[in-house]
């Protein structure tokens, strides 16, 4: 058990090798930086096929209990002694030392400051934390082992993989004639990449398709036989690059050297000046790492599952920026309302924490106070998160709570403020859910498609952010409802319970409303943005002198279009348990 006292991370831990199922999440102790180390609130952590090879049984990282990962891009939290190169707050990227600093798939972790540069402006966490490994096997491969030169004539197996498909941009590169194995579906994509010739290894035997090779770059051959088949393409002279750590027979390295062929075997390390190199060729846009799928550090073993498919193209990425300040949110939510063990709001809660809902005072005592009332008054009472976003220090939840069965309940909205790893201040809009609507909606459900969250549209954040605060400003600040032309899609689907569905829906009901408060005057609070999910807090005021309203709208955005509107609405009291206001 940990003392409350020390900071504590979540971790995935493995106790036993085994399946997926033997990766746990846990509570941790942080680490600590040491002499030249920094400690990185990690915002996202590459999986690799090395990370489910050790979790299934004891290879490269040995040792129990084990907690797996080596890619990390995040935050530095904190420096120890020696450090220059960093200062907290910077996003670094990296690859801690292969095999013995493994760890990453954590909140936080601690890793040589020389092992890590600065995270390139222009890709987010979840891009940069697909690179390290994969990207620095490639370029050790490639580079520094084969020293590939312009002209030259690369083979890569697996090309569409995770090493494969960023090895083929690093040659692409330097001037190399590439030729890459994928199966046919995957030519397209291999193509994007720049493969110069795609070959399909189901319907065609690559050693009578291609010749004269200069380098290959293997990831697949486990004995001779494969290996031989690598060989057969090279031409004398030719280098074979496997990053596979199996052993070679005396008699086969002698057969290599007659035919004037180097072998080498790559164990990548972690290395700055690779990794400078690598941030070198994004920034220059000569290489991207594909992501496959992302999956929330809760999920991990989904993510071991799905690599262990063999069926990805590029990169499966564990995401923990807002992971774990969500989760702390939604728990810290569920214990108030739902009751159970009250140490949760001690451990999460600054003793300073500040309250913005009219009804409840200041301080995590005041919050347990306000959820035991609740649960007295209303034992039946259920609670639903149905929607989370985080960005920076907020997170917001979008949730229904009904609080006497076979009533419609409540939408609510919550946005709590992290400070230190714990929340410090909270606001939330509550409004009840009526018994009919003006668009047949509900208030809660997705209706825009896909109906599912898409990982990639985490790339969109910043865009997606950019797109709703102008629409914002100008239908909602200026009345100008061309904004809805401009940004509202034409399948848009409406849950606020007085607007129409529909794109006439929204300027109908713009419109007149408008025109029944002229003197309208709405404010924007403060904006939180996570992938297609764009959250507006407001103060509406419709009369001058009057207290107004406090306004959450919870918008979806695809393909550069708000296509889905949420809401909730409550008047803003005359009086409030505390000193603060709603907003």
């Amino acid at each position: 058990m940990t003392n409350p006292d020390t900071p504590t991370m979540r971790a995935i831990r493995q106790d036993t090798h085994g399946s997926p199922d033997v990766l746990k999440e846990v509570e941790l102790p942080r680490p600590q930086p040491g002499l030249s180390e920094i400690l990185i609130a990690v915002r996202a952590a590459g999986v690799n096929p090395t990370d489910w090879w050790n979790r299934a049984q004891p290879m490269t990282a040995s040792g129990l209990p084990l907690i797996l990962g080596w890619d990390v891009s995040g935050v530095v939290e904190a420096v120890g002694t020696g450090v220059t190169l960093f200062k907290p707050g910077d996003e670094v990227f990296g690859m801690l030392p292969y095999p013995h600093g493994v760890g990453s798939h954590a909140e936080y972790v601690t890793g040589p400051a020389r092992a890590f540069v600065h995270k390139p402006a222009g890709i987010d966490h979840v891009q940069a934390g697909a690179l390290p490994l994969a990207a620095l096997t490639a370029y050790q491969a490639l580079v520094d082992t084969a020293d590939i030169q312009p002209g030259q004539r690369v083979f890569i197996h697996a090309a569409a993989g995770g090493v494969g498909h960023l090895a083929v941009q690093i040659a692409k590169s330097r001037g190399a004639y590439v030729i890459g194995t994928a199966s046919a579906a995957k030519h397209d994509f291999l193509r994007s990449l720049g493969v110069d010739e795609a070959v399909d290894y189901h319907a065609v035997d690559f050693t009578e398709a291609v010749k004269d090779v200069d380098v290959v770059l293997d990831s697949v051959s486990l004995d001779t036989a494969a290996r031989a088949r690598s060989l057969a393409v090279l031409r004398p002279g030719g280098t074979l690059v496997s990053i596979l750590p199996v052993p070679v027979d005396p008699d086969e390295l002698a057969g290599m050297a007659e035919r004037g062929i180097r072998y080498e075997v790559l164990l990548v390390e972690a290395d700055r000046v690779g990794v400078r190199a690598i941030a070198d060729l994004v920034e220059a846009g000569a290489l991207r790492a594909h992501v496959a799928a992302t999956f929330p550090l809760a999920e991990a073993a989904k993510a071991h599952a799905l690599g262990e498919t063999g069926r990805t193209t590029g990169k499966i990425v564990l995401t923990v920026e807002g992971t774990v300040k969500t989760q702390v949110a939604a728990q810290v939510l569920r214990t108030v309302f739902d009751g159970g063990d009250t140490t949760v709001v001690e451990r999460h809660v600054r003793p300073d924490y500040i309250q913005h809902n009219p009804l409840a005072p200041d301080g995590p005592e005041a919050m347990k106070a306000f959820g035991a009332g609740m649960r007295e008054q209303f034992p039946d009472a259920t609670f639903d998160v149905l929607r989370v976003i985080s960005e920076g220090d907020l997170v917001l939840l979008h949730s229904r709570g009904v609080l006497v069965p076979g009533t419609p309940g409540m939408a609510v909205f919550d946005i709590f403020r992290f400070q230190d790893g714990k929340i410090a201040e909270h606001w939330d809009i509550l409004q009840e859910v009526p018994a009919t609507t003006a668009n047949g909606n509900d208030m809660f459900s997705t209706l825009s498609r896909p109906q599912v969250e898409v990982p990639g549209e985490r790339w969109f954040t910043a865009y997606n952010k950019k797109l709703v605060t102008a629409f914002v400003d100008q239908l909602l600040v200026r009345k100008d409802l061309t904004a809805i032309d401009t940004y509202v899609g034409p399948e848009y689907h409406q849950h606020s319970p007085n607007f129409p569905d529909g794109v006439a829906g929204v300027k109908a009901g713009a419109g007149a409303y408008f025109a029944q408060f002229p003197q309208l005057r709405i404010t924007p609070k403060r904006i939180i943005a996570e992938g297609d999910l764009v959250a507006v807090h407001s103060h509406y005021v419709e009369t001058p002198g009057e207290r107004g309203r406090a306004v959450i709208d919870l918008f979806r955005v695809r393909d550069g279009k708000i296509v889905e509107h949420w809401d909730a609405v409550q008047d803003v009291p005359e009086t409030a348990a505390n000193d603060n206001t709603m907003f």
